[in-house]
């Protein structure tokens, strides 16, 4: 074989090795053209997030922040990554520390709660609530590259919040306050039923007292029978009958519109027939509303039979339950 040969042989092997280094260049061009539209896709939809995006390098410095970091910050993208420090350039300083310590565990990948609550301040010094949720960041092999970040405003979550608690805190004092005045009236109820009660059991001795001398005075001696007279006199002026007007303005302040309620309902009852009803609420017994009433236990209980027609209860109702609902 002749140079020329060697030639010819030598530049069809460097023209088969050029067309294959063309077939390598071209996949590895359409390899990286896809890789950047990839790039691209992936670029354009981290910058029309919702949410604030940060992508932190293992050593730290910020090599991506979102657009929409503004919205919530004020600062651009370039000034974000360009300050090197995050917490210097927005974190509130009571928030720093903690700040800090969350970002330095979530890059040596130490970190268990992936999720921490801090305030900032804008560039407009406007205190704001914020969440970041943090993730590690690790390319086809595996290799670790940092962490993603997404920062979230929470400032009216914590404002309602805060609203929430207020209404709670109002309601656990309506709820003592509530208690409290309830108290005062069970408290009220039991005084002007115990004075009631010192009240009845003190007439019902002088009607104890007055049959007792009316049987006395019937016997034949005459100097008793004299005096019989007086002494019931007396005895009948000590009696009292309790002003009823003070037992009703009580009761209605222990049991407000409890009166307006019993005549709306019932418009023909009586006098007697609302005194009744005003110390049955209150709890009292036959015997107890017979001493305040000057009659015998009885006689209330045939008028509170009386009472019941007119109120036209059911079979079974009970008047006490009846008025206790009313």
């Amino acid at each position: 074989m002749d140079s020329t040969d060697k030639y010819r042989n030598r530049i069809k092997e460097l023209e088969k090795q050029v067309s294959e280094l063309k077939f390598v260049l071209d996949d590895t061009r359409e390899l990286l053209d896809s890789e950047s539209e990839k790039r691209k896709f992936y670029q354009f939809v981290a910058d029309f997030t919702f949410g604030w995006e940060l992508w932190i390098e293992p050593d730290g410095s910020i090599k991506y922040c979102s657009p929409s970091g503004y919205d919530l910050t004020g600062f651009t993208s370039n000034q974000v990554i360009a300050s090197g420090n995050l917490a210097e350039l927005l974190v509130y300083q009571s928030d720093r520390l903690k700040f800090n310590a969350f970002l330095e565990q979530s890059l040596n990948q130490s970190l268990l709660n992936q999720s921490l609550e801090f305030r900032i301040l804008t560039r407009t010094r406007q205190l704001r609530w914020c969440i970041m949720n943090v993730r590690g960041v690790y390319d086809r092999q595996g290799k670790y590259l940092g962490i993603r970040a997404s920062i979230d405003d929470i400032t009216k979550l914590k404002k309602a919040m805060g609203q929430i608690l207020e209404m709670e805190t109002v309601r656990e004092l309506q709820d003592r306050t509530r208690h409290r005045l309830q108290s005062e009236l069970n408290m009220k109820e039991r005084e002007l039923v115990s004075i009631l009660l010192q009240l009845s059991q003190k007439n019902e001795l002088l009607s104890l007292i007055r049959n007792q001398l009316q049987q006395a005075g019937q016997s034949d001696q005459g100097k008793l029978q004299k005096a019989i007279p007086q002494i019931l006199e007396s005895i009948g002026n000590q009696e009292e009958s309790m002003d009823w007007s003070l037992v009703e303005n009580e009761l209605e302040k222990i049991h407000p519109g409890f009166f307006g309620r019993l005549t709306s309902k019932h418009a023909s009852i009586s006098l007697k027939d609302k005194r009744l009803c005003g110390y049955v609420r209150l709890g009292l017994t036959s015997r107890e509303i017979a001493g305040l009433l000057n009659m015998n236990a009885k006689s209330v209980e045939i008028a509170r039979i009386r009472l019941r027609k007119k109120l036209k209860l059911a079979e079974g109702t009970r008047l006490s339950n009846y008025l206790l609902q009313l």
